[in-house]
């Protein structure tokens, strides 16, 4: 068979990796339907209900990463969009795809609460973009993410 069209098998995700993926399906579920934090939660609480053999099969640290996140998320969810809107240049928050909306409301939430270093979040957010967007997806994230990242460093945010 023609390598063109041999199914080509997807790189095995773990760690933090698979707990950031599982924050950003957990947010755009609720963003796709453009809702508020207190929806986020309930949609968390939901999450956790459901998905219980899934959740027994993960580590202590995905597991807490993934409630820090989403529960940061909530706690920071108006300041987050705000900190996004004011640095999207030319661009209107609404007409944010909700991939990419999804993908910078985590992004900005471990840049400005969890302090995490922008190249890791970056790379991670990017390397999401590439599998869940379009191919212009990680491009428009990565832009938004630097203006993000300068507006923090200049203390503007």
């Amino acid at each position: 068979m023609n390598k063109n069209f041999e199914e080509q098998e997807k790189k095995v995700k773990g760690g933090v990796r698979l707990a950031r993926e599982e924050v950003f399906k957990i947010i755009f579920g609720v963003e796709a339907t453009e809702s508020t934090s207190d929806e986020l939660k309930e949609a968390f609480n939901i999450y956790l209900q459901n998905n219980e053999e899934f959740i027994n099969a993960l580590t202590e640290k995905q597991l807490d990463f993934i409630n820090t996140s989403i529960n940061g998320i909530v706690e920071n969810y108006d300041n987050i969009k705000d900190v996004i809107k004011k640095n999207t240049q030319n661009w209107a928050y609404e007409r944010i795809g909700v991939i990419e909306r999804t993908l910078l409301i985590e992004a900005t939430y471990e840049i400005l609460v969890k302090k995490t270093p922008i190249e890791v979040i970056a790379n991670e957010i990017v390397e999401l973009a590439k599998e869940y967007g379009n191919e212009k997806s990680y491009e428009f994230v990565n832009g938004i993410l630097a203006n993000i990242e300068k507006a923090k460093n200049e203390g503007t945010i």
